[in-house]
């Protein structure tokens, strides 16, 4: 049922919302209507009753809000209409609040908002117990606010922040503050809003001071440590009219200066325009970045405040801990869980610069590494049914949940159970599986469209085949991959996927005491049948080729299909000088090594040295994981990529050996894989409450487990 009570601006009384869906490769619909990169200020004041209330808040795009000039919250996180969140906060009632919203819309038509609708509106309530105090009315002011000016950015994900002071109303968000000549809000004609409470933490904000500061050429340039995701405040003083220049960079060039034309595609280069007097940046939209030169500061002004406020999902630094100096061990550990952070947002996000969108391959990986990292699943679950809301567009479900872009990875897809999986092995809920289950019915039935009469699946063309990205990451693989659509004929990997969808669906047959198909042994024995090449002692990349690529076997040993006398031949694959792959499909190939009892290998290629592997990206400088293994081996690489922060769970499963196990009476299996040796090992992850901590003492790993302070976050 659509919820009442949405209101917007004035002008945008009368706009029709319209559909924006768009396949990948076509040209966006035109937008609906309206103006791009609309800021809108809104203040309102309301009288609460006595005792606790609660305000609920939502805006299309979003909001950031203040009560009473204190910072409040931000959101909602990205959705459609449809199923749109929601926030709940908190409040003392018996007083009269100021509520201030800086509501924004985008208006681009991407994978990360559903934008460029012709949506715009504002919805507020606040409540005492089952009674509605007041809401969000024609009596709450607004102002139309043109202090923001640039043009898009990434992949037209977001825009650059040109920010003029002097048409900034400064304190606006205070309760003193005179709204004079602002306009009245007006009910949303549309109204078609359906609203959820949102089923996650709203995000962590914290201001964080530069690490190092150091002059350069009619500048500072600022240091923060590590990637960061936010935005960056400052304060100054100048004459009206001055302008500083603000460039924003992932790392710094040659010559020590900022790389604002990031690797990825966006460049990071605004303008600050400044009033009279004292002004203040207030930027909106979140970068990442670690290094920030503000230019401009030779001729007058003088630069008197600078911070970063950073964003994320909550995450207790203090849960997950790993002390192990070996073979930089800890840093691997430690540049995953930074990217893991910064990529933790409304969403699991592929990466937070260029795309800002919400990957569903991206997410089997970030998602397991997130939640041993922080123990809860809520942010897992919310990504879940992001992606099985998207069954109402293709029941194969899209790549990029929520948001307008409608593009289908085949290999995305027949992984989808993984995440299920996930939520399962660490909560033992199955009724949440349940709930899901008809999205993988969804799939399976429509890959089953192509199978042929042995099971095998053969010219998948509703959506890209990855196999892996970028191409030259492929090993050879030989089968045409064209984008949207793979070629024709039966290939490998689509099939290894297939293999282990059926697998995975079985298991949760298994677990809802659902008829079991069965249908994964006639298809396994089918792959074996059509791919393995005795002589290699491999799998072929197709039915038609002898060539036996890294990916060609990655998912065969990840999901079980290869034989017992195929196992010494694929570890010597993986470790063959030159044959690789990139970060996404080497998560799979050590989780096969895994499964193999391989750990030494596995433990030689998470330590790997040349340059496809973690401790390359160290070398390169990185304090989050790159899209590949190096900074020059992807033409426009991102070098915060959480689909690279896969050695987590590796670590803490593989190594440590605690495997969450919902039939065990602790929750969790302990078959730890540490060298004798290893007497500077210990690691702590949260799970279920608890804190376990594993510790290699006298030639042995120790195990202990203990509640979980209830005061943490």
């Amino acid at each position: 049922m659509a919820e009442r009570g949405w209101m917007t601006i004035r002008s945008w009384r009368d706009i029709r919302p319209a559909d924006v869906f768009r396949r990948e490769g076509e040209e966006g619909p035109p937008q609906a209507g309206g103006p791009q990169n609309l800021h809108v200020l809104v203040r309102g004041r309301v009288k609460l009753p006595p005792g606790k209330c609660v305000l609920r808040l939502s805006a299309d795009d979003c909001y950031q809000a203040w009560l009473d000039g204190e910072w409040l919250g931000q959101g909602p996180a990205p959705a459609g209409h449809g199923r749109y969140w929601y926030q709940e906060y908190p409040l003392e009632g018996g007083r009269t609040v100021t509520l201030a919203l800086h509501l924004y819309y985008q208006g681009l038509v991407n994978q990360v908002w559903n934008s460029g609708d012709g949506r715009f509106a504002l919805w507020a309530e606040f409540r005492r117990g089952d009674r509605m105090a007041a809401r969000c009315d024609g009596g709450w002011r607004y102002h139309v606010c043109t202090a923001y000016s640039g043009e898009p950015t990434g992949c037209d994900t977001q825009f650059l922040e040109n920010f003029d002071s002097r048409r900034w109303p400064e304190g606006w968000e205070r309760p003193q503050f005179r709204a004079r000549g602002w306009g009245r809000l007006v009910p949303a004609k549309w109204a078609d809003y359906r609203l959820f409470p949102q089923p996650t933490a709203n995000l962590w904000r914290g201001r964080v001071e530069a690490a190092e500061r150091r002059p350069v050429p009619g500048g500072v340039l600022l240091d923060f440590g590590r990637e960061r995701v936010g935005t960056l405040h400052a304060e100054a003083w100048g004459k009206a009219g001055e302008k500083l220049t603000l460039r924003f960079g992932e790392e710094l060039d040659e010559a020590g200066r900022v790389r604002f034309d990031l690797r990825c595609g966006c460049r990071y280069e605004e303008t600050w325009t400044l009033g009279e007097g004292e002004s203040v940046l207030h930027q909106y939209d979140y970068k990442a970045f670690r290094y920030v030169e503000v230019l401009g500061l030779e001729d007058g002004p003088a630069l008197t405040q600078c911070w970063v406020w950073e964003r994320h999902y909550p995450m207790d630094d203090k849960l997950c801990v790993l002390s192990c100096p070996r073979d930089q061990l800890e840093d691997i550990f430690q540049i995953c869980k930074n990217t893991v952070r910064c990529g933790s947002q409304e969403a699991y996000l592929g990466c937070p610069s260029r795309e800002k969108g919400q990957y569903l391959g991206d997410a089997v990986i970030t998602a397991r590494s997130q939640v041993w990292l922080t123990g809860k699943t809520d942010l897992l679950r919310k990504c879940v049914r992001d992606f099985t809301a998207s069954a109402e567009v293709s029941p194969s479900l899209l790549a990029a949940a929520p948001g307008a872009l409608r593009q289908e990875v085949a290999d995305f897809s027949l992984l989808f159970p993984a995440l299920l999986l996930t939520d399962y092995e660490f909560t033992g809920d199955r009724e949440f599986l349940r709930e899901c289950w008809p999205a993988v019915e969804g799939i399976g039935g429509r890959f089953a469209q192509y199978q042929r009469p042995d099971g095998l699946l053969e010219n998948v063309s509703h959506g890209w085949n990855m196999v892996d990205w970028p191409e030259n990451f492929r090993d050879g693989y030989d089968f045409p991959l064209a984008r949207p659509a793979a070629g024709e004929g039966c290939h490998n990997v689509v099939n290894a996927l297939w293999f282990g969808f059926l697998r995975m669906k079985e298991k949760l047959e298994r677990l809802l005491g659902l008829p079991r198909t069965g249908e994964s042994q006639r298809v396994g024995a089918a792959f074996l049948k059509t791919f393995w090449h005795w002589e290699h002692k491999l799998f072929a990349d197709s039915e038609t080729s002898a060539h036996c690529s890294v990916h060609a076997n990655v998912y065969p040993a990840c999901f079980g299909l290869t034989p017992p006398v195929g196992v010494e031949a694929y570890e010597r694959l993986l470790c063959t000088p030159g044959r690789t792959c990139g970060p996404f499909p080497m998560y799979f190939a050590l989780w096969g090594l895994g499964r193999m009892g391989r750990h030494k290998t596995m433990y030689r290629l998470l330590t790997r040295q040349d340059e496809y592997g973690w401790r390359n990206m160290l070398r390169e400088g990185a304090s989050t994981c790159f899209e590949v293994w190096g900074k020059d081996q992807k033409r426009n690489a991102s070098l915060c990529r959480p689909w690279a922060s896969g050695a987590i769970p590796l670590i803490i499963e593989e190594l440590a050996g605690v495997k969450p196990d919902p039939d065990m009476p602790t929750g969790f299996r302990f078959e730890p894989r540490l060298p004798w040796s290893w007497n500077d090992f210990a690691l702590q992850v949260p799970f279920r409450g608890q804190l376990v901590r594993v510790e290699q003492q006298e030639w042995r790993a120790a195990l202990t487990v203990q509640p979980m302070n209830r005061n943490r976050e």
